[in-house]
């Protein structure tokens, strides 16, 4: 008896960061016409598909563990695993018993005539070619990402990723209109724009006038109904004058949260750490940022215990970190990753010191956190719910300015966007009222 397109059904779980995000619903799209619909990985479905991360040590021991947890959950389903694990390690990944296949990351875009090919007993149906495989909903999510870049030339000395994802290279300004206009129409109120680095966008199909990313985002913001765009991590040497000028005059449909990686306060460890820009040129770019528009919340990325880092370079970090310039941050303690240039500085700082550096600096962005939680009652912000699910009862949702956002639990958990005027601040959320929907 052949399958049906009502029997099948695709898990996905994904690990990483929101390009892996938008890749996995890529991937789920790609299986639509063939039948498959979606469900949550807590449930029984024919097709597993893992999207993995290597980014740290860590990342890659979580992978494994969760993918040894699905196959004995699952013992009659097939499990796919795709990623940056598995570029990074594919011998380990095809080790572990129960896994079916394995996509790297060059391959995604294949996935469908890959699995047709390795698992054919669940593709017994024609696809059906009037279904699109455009995204048109982010599982459970009422928001949605669009990668626009893939790739990374800048080899910081501690990243694994441009070994696992390859040359920088670009999605044509035609395809990413494409997108947007289309989950417009299905509903979004906000996209995300992602990718590896995404400050070097340029289009390279040379149809538009598109030389880099503040060019891309005008021609979003003209030729969508977008209510809100975001800018997903962006490197602080990409941001240039016509970028904070788009900022300044689109303020309202640009979200004021930007995300710098700093990776250390030091300008003698970033040129260890091969990081184009030194301490004065991010400040400089950050506080410039922050003056275009009132609240405009920065984060940063900081490894600490990069080898040869001294108390001062240390001491350095931690005083940014508490200038007021920051408003969160991202906490890593270094580990040697085979395959970067960090590996051979023989200067280790030892296990113990970089475990206190990290509890430090995870206490000062509690802090910092909690300061511009606190300054935003009596504001009026935009949020959007965060989740279509029940999930615990509670419902979450996030500003303009990607601070979280307690709401009552009879608010609709649609992608409407709601004026909230906050009340009160906890050390991680926002609460207040809810004054209307758009």
């Amino acid at each position: 008896m052949k399958t049906t397109v009502s029997e099948k059904k695709v898990a996905c779980h994904t690990f990483g960061c929101r390009l892996n995000q938008y890749e996995t619903e890529k991937m789920a799209a790609e299986l639509r016409p063939f039948g498959f619909t979606r469900t949550s990985d807590n449930e029984a479905a024919d097709l597993f598909l893992v999207n993995t991360c290597t980014v740290t040590h860590r990342a890659d021991r979580d992978c494994r563990s969760y993918i040894r947890r699905i196959v004995r959950q699952n013992p009659k389903a097939r499990i796919v695993v795709a990623g940056c694990f598995v570029d990074y390690d594919p011998e380990t990944v095809k080790a572990i018993e129960g896994v079916d296949v394995v996509i790297r990351n060059s391959e995604k875009e294949s996935l469908s005539d890959i699995l047709r090919a390795k698992l054919p007993e669940l593709f017994e149906v024609e696809p059906d070619k009037n279904c699109s495989t455009l995204i048109s909903d982010f599982f459970e999510r009422n928001r949605a990402w669009l990668k626009i870049s893939d790739g990374c030339n800048q080899w910081c000395s501690f990243c694994i990723i441009p070994t696992v994802r390859g040359r920088l290279k670009h999605k044509p300004v035609r395809d990413i209109i494409e997108e947007i206009n289309n989950l417009v129409d299905s509903g979004y109120k906000e996209v995300v724009l992602t990718g590896v680095n995404i400050g070097y966008y340029k289009d390279e199909e040379r149809r538009f006038a598109a030389r880099n990313l503040a060019a891309l985002c005008r021609h979003i913001l003209k030729q969508t109904k977008l209510h809100r765009l975001r800018l997903s991590s962006i490197e602080s040497q990409t941001l240039g004058p016509d970028l904070v000028e788009l900022y300044r005059e689109y303020g309202g449909r640009i979200c004021r949260h930007w995300h710098l990686p700093l990776q250390s306060g030091s300008s003698r460890i970033l040129k260890l750490m091969q990081r184009p820009y030194n301490r004065e040129a991010y400040i400089q770019r950050a506080e410039q940022i922050k003056a275009v528009q009132p609240n405009t919340i920065i984060g940063a990325d900081v490894i600490v215990g990069f080898p040869g880092e001294t108390d001062d370079d240390y001491s350095q970090t931690r005083k940014l970190a508490e200038s007021g310039l920051l408003d969160y941050l991202h906490v890593f303690s270094y580990s040697d990753r085979a395959g970067t240039k960090a590996t051979a500085i023989k200067e280790k700082v030892e296990t113990k010191v970089i475990r206190n550096r990290n509890i430090e600096l995870t206490e000062i962005s509690k802090r910092i956190k909690h300061n511009s939680l606190k300054r935003q009652i009596g504001q009026v912000l935009e949020v959007i719910p965060q989740h279509k699910s029940n999930g615990n009862g509670r419902l979450w949702g996030i500003t303009d300015n990607f601070l979280k956002t307690k709401l009552p639990a009879d608010t609709s958990r649609n992608k409407s966007i709601l004026n909230l005027k906050v009340i009160s601040s906890t050390s991680e959320y926002l609460e207040g009222t809810i004054l209307s929907h758009n």
